[in-house]
């Protein structure tokens, strides 16, 4: 007996011995390797900085030379300096120093959009539909949006002064606010949908997410005991923390169940994340998740696992495709180095990650699993490739291009700040009539709305240029008989397009009188995805099929 023993444990230290050998002799290599590559740097730095023919600035050379190194991986493997990483500590911490205004840029003016409940804004009454002008002393006309931010945003505590034009009234007035912690609400919406749907529009993953998720949750039920079913809206979400993506999985799913794991080439990049806490949404809830390509990361982690659980279904577009796990390094007191380290995959073993995301594929030695198709907890086949393909997929159309010129003009926003100057307050919910509708289609005349159809610009281009010829000056109206056609076509295009202009209208006008959510209350209601999950919900049998239940 032990003679047995004494063998196995013989064997037991050779195999140690053996394992730590190899990562010995493996990470030896490596440095090698590393020792070898920098080797090779500092001698082309050195040659640079003693002899190019003008003195080199260090600090930016540097930087620069390591930002193109960096592209060459993948488009999120990045380096930050302080600043840079001001976006990245908002969604740690959520909540940053600032002033609580939602902006957007309209026509080259900052507009505000709503300000947040309890904010410095709120509370000095600026509303939505106000222009910003100024920012202390910097015009804001043409800036870029996240430059904006920027300088609205500071340390807790400091003032800044903002220039605003309210439509309606004349002159500019000035606002100088004291900047304050504002929390980051992810919930942008959440209200009850007819026939016992709850409805949940989620647009980020910071910190206390899940949180606001697992409130939302509880509004809802308290508003509607007999409550059916739970639509949770991660359109256009573009993700954030992976442990808010987790903490929003587990309010829908048991404990014991993965939802989670990641490959990398470290000991700590290779993880298994498993459902710790019970379900908090009621298990006979019906589930629906919203995606579409503007979905991403944490927005992916949570509808692929709900898919893959079988716990709800995916409607909408296929999403993004982005599950590359990043994590920061320091460098040094002003320097950070964001990087690639593993991968997502979600409970069915499909990696999230779309292929071809390297810059430089032949800089890399990629791994690249085979497998397509996947099988979900009920057995039900599912699509691997990258990116959560829906369970049903809704095609939107696209725009007709006399709409889309609509919106590019901003002429429902401008009609919708001409609405509110005359009137003042706009009561909610907003109701486009007929009247609203023919007196916007006045303004577009008035406004002087350029609208081309199909050709129509070549010809009058090519006009121009003719006229500019000699023996063509005298030629009047040479090609007046098309644009008479034209002009009637754009007559009908009006007509025709009745339905958009009315969602058009009525989605900047909500803006204006009760902000974002009022603006996002009024595109459920013509909103072709919710239209679907409705009536998928309410119809058992597709809900109950679609999950792979037997029927």
């Amino acid at each position: 007996m032990k003679t047995v023993k004494s063998q196995q444990t013989k064997i037991l230290i050779i195999l140690l011995i053996s394992v730590t050998v190899i990562f010995a002799v493996n990470k030896t290599n490596l440095y090698k390797e590393i020792s070898n590559s920098i080797r090779l740097y500092n001698e082309v730095y050195r040659q640079l900085f003693t002899n190019y023919v003008d003195p080199i600035k260090a600090e930016e050379f540097v930087e620069t030379s390591i930002r193109h190194m960096m592209k060459e991986l993948d488009p999120y493997t990045v380096f930050m300096t302080e600043e840079e990483k001001e976006p990245l500590e908002t969604l740690t911490k959520g909540s940053y120093g600032g002033v609580g205004l939602r902006i957007s840029m309209r026509k080259d003016t900052l507009m505000v959009i709503s300000p947040m409940e309890g904010s410095p804004a709120s509370r000095a009454n600026i509303f939505p539909g106000d222009q910003v002008l100024k920012i202390d002393s910097v015009s804001t006309i043409g800036l870029d949006l996240n430059k904006i931010a920027k300088m609205i945003r500071g340390k807790i505590g400091t003032t800044v002064m903002l220039t605003i034009r309210r439509p309606g009234v004349t002159g500019l007035s000035e606002y100088t606010l004291t900047r304050d912690n504002i929390n980051v609400n992810d919930v942008s919406y959440s209200g009850m949908l007819q026939d016992h749907i709850g409805y949940i529009r989620l647009s980020g993953f910071s910190k206390g997410a899940s949180m606001e998720v697992r409130q939302a949750i509880s509004s809802l039920i308290k508003e509607d005991k007999r409550i059916q079913a739970l639509i949770l809206d991660l359109r256009g979400n573009p993700g954030g923390l992976l442990s808010e993506a987790l903490a929003v999985s587990e309010l829908f799913t048991e404990p014991g169940d993965t939802l989670l794991f990641t490959k990398g080439r470290t000991q700590v990049a290779n993880r298994v994340f498993v459902s710790l806490q019970k379900p908090y949404s009621p298990h006979d809830v019906k589930i629906v998740v919203l995606v579409n390509k503007g979905s991403a990361s944490a927005s992916e982690i949570v509808a692929g696992v709900i898919q893959d659980l079988d716990r709800g279904i995916v409607i909408g577009a296929p999403s993004f495709g982005k599950g590359l796990v990043q994590t920061v390094f320091r460098i040094d007191k002003t320097h950070s180095v964001k990087v690639t380290t593993a991968k997502y995959y979600i409970p069915s073993g499909r990696l999230i990650q779309k292929p071809d995301y390297l810059n430089n594929p032949e800089l890399v030695e990629e791994h690249v699993s085979g497998d397509t198709l996947f099988y979900s907890k009920n057995g039900r086949i599912l699509k691997g490739g990258g990116g959560i393909v829906p369970d049903i997929e809704v095609k939107v159309e696209s725009l007709p291009g006399y709409v889309r010129e609509l919106w590019r003009q901003n002429m429902f926003y401008s009609y919708a700040i001409k609405c509110k100057s005359e009137q003042g307050d706009i009561s909610t919910p907003v109701v486009v009539d007929e009247k609203i509708i023919s007196d916007f289609k006045t303004y577009l005349d008035k406004d002087g709305f350029l609208y081309y159809q199909k050709n129509e610009k070549k010809l009058r281009d090519l006009e121009k240029e003719l006229l500019k010829e000699e023996h063509f000056k005298s030629v009047r109206n040479p090609f007046a008989s098309f644009y008479a056609v034209y002009d009637s076509m754009k007559v009908l295009d009006f007509d025709s397009n009745l339905s958009y202009i009315t969602r058009g209208l009525t989605s900047e006008i909500s803006t204006l009188a009760g902000g974002l959510t009022e603006r996002i209350k009024n595109d459920l209601d013509s909103d072709p995805v919710i239209e679907k999950a409705m009536n998928v919900i309410l119809d058992e049998i597709e809900y109950q099929t679609t999950l792979g239940y037997a029927y």
